[in-house]
């Protein structure tokens, strides 16, 4: 019964154009052009349209903003489910930002072990220069007190020796001063560089724990949770990868609901803001409900990914909502009136010839048929409005004549 009558409003413009045709036509004339009389009758233009209700206001339901990087979905309401302010909604799956805060936390650990090993390290360093440092003055200080250049107890020899011996401690105490120095700057930097890798980690085990704080989306207030298309129609589902701000769904406001349609690219001429409008619900056909076109998308689109056809989307505003039948989601019809003249002069568009701006029709005469210019106005896909140049009661072709049927 829906189909039925919902596809008799939208064949309306064809069965009425056949209609004309079938009593209008003059089949057969001595000279066998197909030809119809020009009556004046009302002219209207309807663009036939799909979609379905939505609220008016929304609050988005949303992937929390502190979220970082692309989450899989793990859990998700169903649609349509009435919820209370703070009820978890969606739930991301934390497997991997488990597994990635336990491998942080493992080289923030080990790194620990490392600085530990280091300072034994560099106590052992020290101790092993200073030790050096300590023989090292001992021996120079004995060097010194024994130290003769009398020629009668040593040979020039071994006083040179004993010389150069002072010298070699004294370098070589030199040497350990130095590498006390320069070790503990060292052994500071590389406490410094584990402390920084540290530092590195720790940022990215707050970053892990945080993602695992805001694993579940809640409900902002009170509602009904409806999913949220993405720009191919498709609803959220378990698996899918999410990001921060990302809409998954929203809790409309129903006490003001309008509808969201669509309209193939090559129907829509004329299509325009302001434009009225009826809209049929698929589940109570007989309940007409009018609106008035709100918005419309400046670009055509597929509905479907990688379908070759491209649809506009566009909004009606409706007047009034039936709390009672009106919900999100429900499918829709609609006839957006574009034109409504009337009592006026309509040909079919295959009788109106145009080239270089210039239009006319080929009026039968009784000597044949004659080129008449005219006026066109408003058109439809099949039909067009002439201004001036007919009169009611004239006769004109369907087709182009034979050059014999014309003067």
């Amino acid at each position: 019964m829906i189909n039925k009558t919902m596809k008799t409003v939208k064949l309306a413009p064809i069965s009425l154009m056949l209609l004309l045709t079938l009593t209008a036509c003059s089949q057969q004339a001595s000279d066998g052009v197909l030809t119809m009389d020009v009556s004046r009758a009302d002219f209207n233009v309807e663009i036939p349209a799909v979609g379905e209700l939505e609220a008016s206001q929304s609050t988005s339901v949303i992937v929390p903003t502190g979220l970082r990087g692309p989450q899989s979905l793990a859990w998700i309401l169903d649609n349509f489910s009435q919820v209370k302010a703070g009820d978890v909604v969606a739930r991301m799956d934390p497997t991997r930002e488990n597994y990635r805060l336990k491998m942080e936390q493992f080289d923030f650990d080990k790194l620990a072990f490392d600085s530990q090993m280091q300072t034994e390290k560099d106590k052992t360093i020290s101790q092993s220069l200073s030790a050096g440092t300590r023989v090292t003055s001992e021996e120079k200080e004995l060097a010194e007190r024994f130290f003769s250049e009398d020629e009668r107890v040593y040979t020039k020899i071994e006083i040179i020796d004993q010389m150069r011996n002072q010298d070699y401690l004294v370098a070589k105490m030199h040497y350990f001063d130095w590498g006390l120095d320069k070790h503990g700057e060292q052994a500071d930097a590389e406490q410094e560089l584990i402390k920084l890798q540290q530092k590195g980690h720790s940022a990215k085990i707050n970053r892990y724990e945080s993602n695992l704080n805001q694993m579940e989306i809640i409900a902002p207030h009170d509602g009904l949770f409806v999913y949220q298309s993405g720009w191919d129609g498709s609803f959220p589902m378990v698996g899918d990868m999410m990001w921060s701000g990302f809409s998954i769904g929203l809790l409309p406001d129903t006490s003001v609901m309008q509808a969201k349609l669509f309209v193939q690219e090559s129907e829509a001429a004329g299509l325009a803001i302001g434009k009225t409008a009826t809209v049929y619900l698929d589940a109570y056909p007989d309940q007409p409900f009018t609106g008035k076109v709100t918005q419309v998308d400046a670009l055509a689109k597929p509905k479907e990914k990688d379908s070759p056809v491209n649809y506009f989307q566009f909004t009606i505003s409706l007047d009034k909502t039936l709390v009672s039948i009106m919900q999100p989601g429900r499918q829709v019809q609609a006839q957006v009136h574009l034109l409504n003249l009337q009592d006026v002069l309509t040909v079919p568009n295959q009788a109106l010839f145009q080239k270089e701006g210039q239009y006319w029709v080929y009026l039968k005469t009784r000597a044949g048929f004659i080129k008449q210019a005219v006026t066109p106005g408003s058109r439809s896909l099949n039909r067009t409005v002439i201004t001036d140049g007919l009169n009611q009661g004239d006769v004109i072709a369907l087709t182009t004549p034979p050059k014999r049927s014309r003067v």
